[in-house]
């Protein structure tokens, strides 16, 4: 069975959920390929606006978040070649806030690009995967999908952490631009008490979010240095609004954070209170518990010490190297009912 992995970029979402897990599966012997954004040898002929084949030579093709027109088309059209299509969704386009510049790219109407044609590409699928169980919902309702978390690869264990009371929000504020309202004034609190804020991320606009002076330090990371900017942060935070966006994202943020030994304050989202039920970190349901959970981080190295271990302990269960399998084990059963299937339809 010969799988072709399209990763939609190289950065987290390609990397995570396509890329890494497509490699460490090619180093395990399984003939699977990663082909990069710009590497890409799908050949679709066109009739017009219409897609009347697509030439590729693989048994399975894993796609990610297909919103152009043309590939939601070429889904169908490959699984009536017989080849095996899935798709993988890491978030809930549909609900995506309209401040997230990713909304512009992706509302119906503004180009080749929706979320209407992710929505047909998953119905049309062999498979759908997504990172939490609320996707499938939103994905696979016609019971054709599994969901596959987010894990961790290696380069975010085992790395040195430096104590102290910073808190810090490793995130960038454009792609969360209503979270900050889930902390309330808690953070500009603090600061006016004499604590450090920073991010690890875009931080332009973040200030007057928080209720802040001017905008915390930070700025863009590349992906493999990314795990040590994490490492850095003394009190790491995870707000997350509650919307029907959020309902469906991952654990991937604290989940990092538990693996840096960064002790952790985040919102009560779905997947977030999955992690923390397994022993990693502590939820704020409201301002005033934001800001009481990290001024008692803030205030006491022992108990930083003890959810950094926690935390670390958590994360150690949940490496991408201990998982990988999952996604092979997702790519044969899809295939293997899409070759019952035909089978099926010849007998018959």
């Amino acid at each position: 069975m010969r799988v072709v992995v399209y990763p939609s970029d190289s950065y987290g979402c390609g990397s995570f959920r396509m890329i890494w897990p497509g490699q460490h599966l090619a180093a395990a012997g399984h003939d699977v390929e990663v082909v990069g954004a710009r590497d890409r040898r799908v050949r679709v002929v066109m009739d017009g606006d219409t897609v009347k084949d697509v030439l590729v030579d693989a048994d399975v093709v894993v796609m990610q978040r297909v919103t152009h027109a043309y590939m939601a088309q070429a889904v169908g059209v490959m699984r009536a070649k017989g080849i095996t299509v899935v798709i993988d969704v890491d978030d809930d386009l549909s609900s995506i806030h309209p401040s997230n510049p990713a909304w512009a790219v992706h509302r119906p109407g503004a180009g080749l690009h929706s979320w209407h044609n992710l929505a047909l590409a998953c119905r049309n699928a062999s498979l759908v995967t997504v990172s939490t169980p609320a996707l499938l919902d939103v994905y696979a309702r016609h019971g054709r999908g599994a969901v596959l978390p987010n894990y961790l690869p290696d380069m975010y264990y085992g790395l040195p952490r430096t104590d102290s009371d910073t808190v810090g929000w490793p995130g960038s504020f454009h792609s969360h631009p209503n979270d900050p309202e889930s902390v309330g004034g808690a953070i500009a609190r603090l600061v006016d008490e004499g604590a450090e804020f920073v991010m690890r991320g875009v931080s332009t606009g973040a200030g007057r979010a928080f209720g802040l002076a001017a905008d915390p330090p930070g700025g863009a990371v590349p992906i493999n240095e990314w795990p040590t900017a994490v490492a850095s942060i003394g009190v790491g935070m995870a707000p997350l609004a509650d919307t029907k966006f959020n309902a469906a994202k991952s654990w991937l943020k604290p989940l990092e954070m538990s693996a840096c030994g960064v002790p952790w304050v985040a919102s009560p989202r779905a997947e977030y209170r999955r992690l923390h039920e397994l022993g990693a970190g502590v939820l704020a349901d409201r301002p005033r518990t934001w800001y009481r959970e990290l001024k008692r981080l803030r205030e006491s190295a022992a108990l930083r010490q003890e959810l950094s271990e926690k935390g670390r302990a958590v994360a150690a269960q949940l490496r991408l190297r201990d998982h990988s399998w999952r996604w092979m084990d997702a790519w044969t059963r899809a295939y293997e009912e899409q070759q019952a299937t035909r089978r099926s339809a010849v007998a018959a």
